[in-house]
């Protein structure tokens, strides 16, 4: 990519550069990271990309995007390889076999996901795959790349990466949009659901005690009727529902923390309101040691 922008003349070169340094700041600067709450967070408006520190947890980023195919290029090869890849053997799709699964799904960049969930563990899976297999990437998978190194969350030695903060999280959420040529809209509604959707993997990740709630509701609460039904659900998704840790993750997000029935309903889970109702109030009950809202 970087051999054919250079060789289109030094017009195009400044113009790609000042684009990278508005959507990317950290790339000439270091990064502009934010510390905010969940209000703070959830009704900022931003005409450029922002990246926030969690603080209820100083171990969650949040890149909060201006539209869904920046946030899509950056994160969806990542989070291919981290939730849907079904392969014996882990690589990444290259940069034309993740358009062509896209296309074999019916999304595209902008809507394959519309937030992401990444640990930087996996963040260093998928570029010392990537580089192993001398894959292309795109310039905003090489940004998140040099933002994390930069940030002191990984590091290169000796050609390979490496963690240096393995179970930090890096979430993504889309700004609000009217609906665009090739993006659909994102409501406020939507974006709540986004957030508290993405905040609640972020709080799986990096509150111990709340992961093994959620492990212990998953494996002692539910049924394995109900544990059926949240795996058919997900396989719609394109989940790989053979990932335990993946199914438990995305249920109590889902169950608990999507507060739009475009994305999550009874209706979509192929139940009764009462039985999902029914489930809610027994999350509930039990007294998830959490400070996210379970309304």
């Amino acid at each position: 990519m970087a051999n054919r922008i250079f060789g289109a003349g030094r017009r195009l070169v400044a113009a790609w550069g000042f684009a990278l340094l508005a959507m990317f700041p950290w790339t000439a600067w270091g990064a502009d990271v934010l510390a905010g709450d969940f209000q703070t967070i959830l009704n900022s408006h931003n005409s450029g990309l922002v990246v926030w520190n969690y603080a209820d947890n100083p171990n969650i980023y949040i890149f909060d995007f201006p539209n869904l195919t920046h946030q899509g290029r950056t994160f969806n090869r990542v989070t291919q390889l981290t939730e849907q890849f079904n392969e014996p053997y882990k690589r990444v799709l290259s940069i034309d076999e993740i358009l062509k699964y896209m296309e074999s799904v019916r999304r595209t960049q902008a809507d394959f996901a519309f937030g992401h969930d990444v640990l930087v563990s996996e963040l260093v899976l998928f570029f010392n795959l990537a580089e192993r297999d001398k894959l292309e990437l795109f310039t905003e998978e090489m940004a998140l790349r040099d933002f994390a190194i930069e940030q002191g969350l990984m590091k290169i030695w000796r050609g390979i990466y490496q963690a240096i903060q393995p179970d930090v999280v890096i979430l993504s959420i889309p700004q609000t949009q009217e609906k665009r040529e090739n993006e659909p809209r994102v409501s406020e509604l939507a974006r709540r659901a986004i957030f508290t959707h993405e905040i609640s993997h972020g709080e799986y990740y990096a509150n111990p005690y709340y992961t093994k709630y959620c492990q212990r509701f998953w494996a002692e609460t539910l049924s394995d009727a109900q544990r059926d039904i949240f795996k058919k659900f997900l396989s719609t998704y394109n989940y790989s529902i053979n990932q335990d840790e993946l199914l438990v993750n995305e249920m109590q997000a889902y169950l608990m923390f999507t507060p739009d029935p475009a994305s999550f309903s009874a209706k979509k889970l192929g139940i009764k309101d009462e039985e999902l109702e029914a489930m809610r109030d027994l999350f509930r009950r039990g007294k998830p040691p959490t400070k996210l809202p379970l309304r």
